[in-house]
């Protein structure tokens, strides 16, 4: 079974001789510092004007190289943040250890070497010293949060209802669907201004990490209802909560 330490130096050697590849350095668990064997590995290709197609076929040469592939997806042009991206899953290594790669054109603005958002990249390689860590735009952040907050506190007023209804009309699936995203999802963005607001737009990405230990605790609690009948109490539990949190307590 292939380990994650073994992907990622196959990786390294073959894009490190490539004149199209700049620099190499890996992102997520372990530009944060959470990586273990169970993480995956969030690839970050700097590559020349024009180079990415040639680099994409590149990295797909050299998972096969070590294994089959077992399932693939390249994201359709453009993407939500712009930039071309790619998942493989490989079929002697475990399942978890997928391989994501973003492909960045020198010269182009991205924000991945944001250190308050997404940590320090893992450097594999560097051929210009390109890889660099930048801080947030402060302005930018506050204003995002304040829009966030204000959003988050509407959504929830206005549908908040939904989740109820949908129990009792017999629909629980329903319930449940509207339940995590009108009722927790918001709650889950106001405390993350509130308290991680570098990061107030990443849901529950990183949550056990950048809320306190009693706001964490009253969210997961908040994420299993005991069933439908259960969903009355939780929205009402997080109704309080959002309150709490939107005056300031």
């Amino acid at each position: 079974m292939l380990t994650r330490n073994g992907v990622i130096a196959a990786l390294q050697g073959a894009l490190e001789p490539e004149a199209m590849v700049v620099a190499v350095a890996l992102g997520g668990a372990d530009a944060t510092g959470r990586a273990d064997e169970q993480s995956d590995i969030d690839l970050m290709v700097f590559v020349e004007p024009g180079g990415v197609e040639h680099v994409a076929a590149r990295i797909e040469a050299a998972l096969r190289a070590v294994s089959p592939i077992r399932e693939k997806w390249r994201l359709a042009m453009p993407t939500w943040h712009g930039f071309n991206q790619a998942f493989y899953q490989l079929r002697d290594a475990p399942e978890c250890l997928m391989v994501d790669w973003v492909m960045i054109e020198r010269g182009t603005s991205h924000p991945w070497f944001e250190v308050e958002r997404h940590g320090a990249m893992r450097v594999l390689f560097d051929k210009e010293g390109m890889v660099r860590s930048v801080h947030v735009d402060r302005a930018a952040i506050e204003a995002g949060v304040k829009k966030k907050i204000e959003e988050s506190r509407v959504k929830f007023q206005l549908f908040r209802h939904m989740a109820e209804k949908m129990v009792t009309r017999d629909r629980p699936a329903d319930a449940a669907h509207f339940y995590h995203s009108l009722v927790l999802r918001p709650l889950v963005d106001v405390l993350r201004c509130v308290h991680c607001p570098d990061r107030y737009d990443f849901g529950f990405r990183y949550l056990h990490d950048d809320l306190p230990g009693e706001a964490y605790d009253a969210v997961c609690r908040l994420c299993y209802p005991s069933g439908p009948s259960g969903i009355e109490g939780c929205v009402r539990e997080a109704t309080e909560m959002m309150e709490r949190v939107l005056r300031g307590g």
